[in-house]
Formats: C-alpha cells, sequence, structure tokens
C-alpha cells in the first residue's frame, strides 16, 4: 500500500502537514516494511489572478530522497491550490516505474482526471483482468466507465466502490477533476475491508484536519486533532 493526501488550500498549503506526509513515507509506524520507497507524485492545480496553472510530476525516486520535493512545494502559491500527493509502496515489483505511479491522467471529453489510490484489488474484479498495468489504474477506469453512465462523479465513485469492496484490501483514493466551467473538484473514497487487512487496522484508516485528508501515518507526525472520515464513503473537499 502508499501513502495519500489531498487537499484544498488558499494563498499556499499547510506545510506542517506536508512534512508529515514526507515523514509518512519514509518511516511508517503503521507499516511493516517501513517506508514508501517506489516513487511519488503529485498534482496540483493552482488558480492565480483568474487563470490555472497545472503541476503535474511523477517519479521512481523516493519522495524522501528526491530533493525536487521542497523545490515544487515552494511554486505552491495562489488564490486556489487544490492536489493530490502520492508515496508508492508497489504490490507487484513488474509493475514498477514512472509510468505506473500515482496520481493517473485521463482525458474524458471536456474533463481532465487525475486519480490516486492506496490499497490492493484482485483482478478477478476487472473485465480486463490481464490489462497491462496497476490494480489502481483499473480501479480509475471503472470509475470513468461508471461516469459516462451516470454523468455525475460522486455518484460514478460510490457506486464503484460498492462493487469493487469485495475484491480489494482498501479503496482508499482520490479523484481530482477539472474543467473550465466547474474548475477543480476534489473527492476522497474512504473504505478498507477487515477481511483483508494485511496490516493493523489503523494503518488503512483516512483522517481529516481543516481542508486536508490523509493517510493515517500523515495524521500521527501531525500530531494535531483530526476526524476519520466516515467510513465507505465519497467525501468533496469543499470551502
Amino acid at each position: 500500500m502508499c501513502r495519500i493526501l489531498a487537499f484544498k488550500a488558499k494563498g499556499e498549503p499547510n506545510f506542517e502537514v506536508l512534512k508529515a506526509f514526507l515523514s509518512a513515507s519514509k518511516n511508517d509506524v503503521y507499516f511493516k516494511y517501513g517506508s514508501h520507497s517506489d516513487g511519488w507524485g503529485f498534482i496540483a492545480l493552482i488558480s492565480k489572478n483568474g487563470k490555472w496553472k497545472v503541476l503535474y510530476y511523477k517519479t521512481n525516486e523516493p519522495i524522501y530522497e528526491d530533493p525536487l520535493f521542497f523545490d515544487y512545494l515552494s511554486l505552491l502559491k495562489g488564490d486556489e491550490i487544490y492536489a493530490i500527493f502520492h508515496a508508492r509502496k508497489a504490490g507487484k515489483n513488474f509493475l514498477l516505474g514512472v509510468r505506473h505511479n500515482h496520481p493517473y491522467y485521463y482525458r474524458l471529453s471536456t474533463h481532465d482526471l487525475y486519480f490516486a489510490h492506496n490499497g490492493s484489488i484482485n483482478r478477478k474484479a476487472f473485465s480486463e483482468p490481464n490489462y497491462p498495468s496497476t490494480d489502481s489504474y483499473l480501479f480509475f477506469l471503472e470509475i470513468i466507465k461508471n461516469y459516462s453512465l451516470k454523468n455525475d462523479f460522486k455518484t460514478a465513485y460510490l457506486e464503484t466502490l460498492s462493487t469493487l469492496s469485495q475484491y480489494a484490501s482498501s479503496l482508499n483514493s482520490a479523484l481530482l477533476t477539472f474543467n473550465n466551467q466547474e474548475g477543480p473538484r476534489i473527492f476522497v473514497g474512504y473504505y478498507y475491508n477487515k477481511n483483508r487487512m494485511k496490516e493493523i487496522e489503523e494503518y488503512y484508516k483516512l483522517y481529516r484536519y481543516e481542508n486536508y485528508i490523509f493517510s493515517s501515518t500523515v495524521g500521527y507526525y501531525l500530531g494535531k486533532n483530526v476526524e476519520e472520515l466516515s467510513f465507505s464513503s465519497i467525501n468533496e473537499i469543499s470551502g
């Protein structure tokens, strides 16, 4: 599994949260392997003076060894910032490399979509189990498929969560959508399967602090009062 952080901020992000994400990726106190060492990535949409900028970065270098991490943090300034960060621990060694790192990108009609996922899903859940990508990417494609039927991202996301839940260890994930009319929206899915856990239960939990949603270990390092999300839910970050 991996670690995830999604947020909306104004001006600049809370750097305490971002540093806690870095610490959680380097030394995860809830994870038997300790670190999330198989690369990292982020997507940030930044509005300044009514114009949107996109920062999208992925690497197979561990986040805690990448000197560009703090360089990119210095660029996160604007009237509004919507972002997803992801640090990866791959479940399958043959699916390593930048192509398989999160967040994933997909252009859907008038929308740009970015998606990151923590957990594993039995490939039997998918109609094309031999598709040459991660189970996380197949999860993303299922949301896209359901959107084409529902025409609503939150509904499509929740339906996908429900369908895949019996096959997954965790469906903790974040979806950022963007088009010129709506601007950005961030949705976070929260679900883990207690019958498929391989780590202690706390490892799988997601928490909220203000407009930030993150994996449990981030909350551990942040040291603030945090609130667990409603279980088996889709949460939109707004405000």
